[in-house]
């Protein structure tokens, strides 16, 4: 029996949100602070310890962020490239302290800001990147073979549950993953837990074997791009806004164009490995890049005030094909109940004529009654398909009509 927050949960979530908040991500040999968080807006500076960044963490104003961008998960960096830990650890504490929180913890913040949202948060973890260690810490960690760091990872896995229960939800694995007996360890604790493993940045097409779900972590900007001429992707995608982790950069783009290309990626065909999380996150001081916040907000508004997103899979009827750029002759995408009794037309390019032609449906589907969009809209049958009048006053954005399907008799 899944709990609540098991695989089928993700299997059919459309919405997340990525955070990498990082404390000394990389050693560079020279600052113990760079390629993480910013302090603040205007301070390049990161945190002066694990301690400084996991206490001044606001897991409330976080969570409210999350809920008000209208993720259904949050997928949050537990450790980087650095491999610090924001909440004190006796697996850390025993080998190097100084790469843990002494008595500041951030997992319990976030479960506390999260919880009442119903938002289940995984943990981003990478499973192979010692390469971005000091040499005395690599040392101390003992990680001198790949099998001494699965080991580690298996330890402090279990002193996660043992501290946390199954209030965490999974763990999100980059860097081509952790053996098998890590995963292992994960489902020892949890047998419902989630587990993505990422093996590539862009566009994978074949989900790693310990994988729950096809993972691209497909980072890259929407700065500058009409999201039209993107294409989308079937595995879980990551798209950032602003940087990768706070570092003095600003909202990119509009709401407009993240929903547009959230819709996109819901109605993909094969989208059932989590939809699109937008990533972003706060500065150590909680402060936003400049608009992140609020973009996230108007994302979040946009979301929920167009039917046809949440609880829905992609379209069977009208299918939108991987990797798909939406042409100007393309009136838009469209998803449908999981039973497929209700299709939603997601019409993103507006006919000129007022009316929508469709082909007949691909899966034999027929349409009963009235086309809906607010209220009643007249639909005509053909022989090569169906012509629905558009509202008269249409959303340019994303106008939704709803169809009532039906099978042939």
């Amino acid at each position: 029996m899944e709990t609540q927050y098991g695989k089928s949960y993700f299997e059919h979530a459309r919405v997340g949100l990525f955070t990498h908040y990082t404390y000394a991500t990389y050693a560079d040999g020279k600052s113990t602070n760079w390629g993480g968080t910013w302090l603040s807006r205007n301070d390049s500076r990161g945190a002066s310890s694990p301690e400084e960044a996991a206490a001044m963490f606001d897991g409330e104003a976080y969570a409210r962020t999350a809920h008000d961008l209208g993720a259904e998960y949050v997928v949050f960096t537990l450790a980087h490239a650095g491999f610090n830990l924001l909440f004190p650890s006796e697996t850390m504490k025993a080998v190097c302290p100084h790469k843990c929180a002494e008595k500041a913890d951030i997992v319990e913040k976030l479960l506390a800001g999260l919880e009442p949202c119903h938002i289940p948060l995984v943990f981003y973890l990478p499973p192979n990147d010692s390469h971005d260690i000091g040499d005395e810490d690599l040392k101390r960690l003992g990680w001198v073979s790949d099998g001494a760091r699965m080991e580690f990872l298996k330890k402090l896995i279990r002193e996660i549950y043992g501290k946390y229960g199954r209030r965490i939800r999974g763990f999100w694995f980059d860097q081509g993953g952790p053996s098998a007996d890590v995963c292992d360890t994960v489902r020892e604790c949890d047998p419902d837990a989630v587990i993505f493993v990422n093996t590539g940045v862009t566009a994978n097409t074949n989900k790693h074997p310990l994988s729950d779900f096809l993972v691209s972590e497909y980072y890259g900007s929407i700065e500058g791009c009409d999201s039209d001429t993107l294409p989308t992707h079937y595995s879980q995608v990551n798209r950032q806004i602003g940087s990768w982790w706070a570092s003095g950069h600003k909202a990119p783009t509009d709401a407009r164009n993240l929903y547009r290309y959230s819709v996109r990626t819901i109605a993909t065909e094969g989208q059932f490995n989590g939809g699109i999380a937008w990533s972003c996150g706060p500065y150590i001081d909680q402060t936003w890049e400049e608009g992140v916040r609020e973009l996230l907000g108007d994302l979040g508004d946009l979301l929920r005030g167009h039917e046809g997103i949440y609880g829905t899979v992609p379209g069977r009827s009208y299918v939108t094909a991987p990797n798909a750029l939406l042409e100007k002759d393309c009136w838009g995408v469209s998803t449908e109940s999981p039973d497929g009794t209700a299709v939603f037309l997601h019409v993103m390019n507006l006919p000129a004529d007022g009316i929508l032609t469709l082909p007949l449906p691909a899966d034999g589907k027929v349409f009963l009654g009235a086309a809906c969009s607010q209220s009643p809209l007249d639909m005509k049958k053909t022989e090569s398909g169906y012509r629905i009048a558009l509202p008269e006053i249409c959303d340019p954005i994303d106008t939704v009509i709803r169809l009532t399907a039906g099978l042939p008799e």
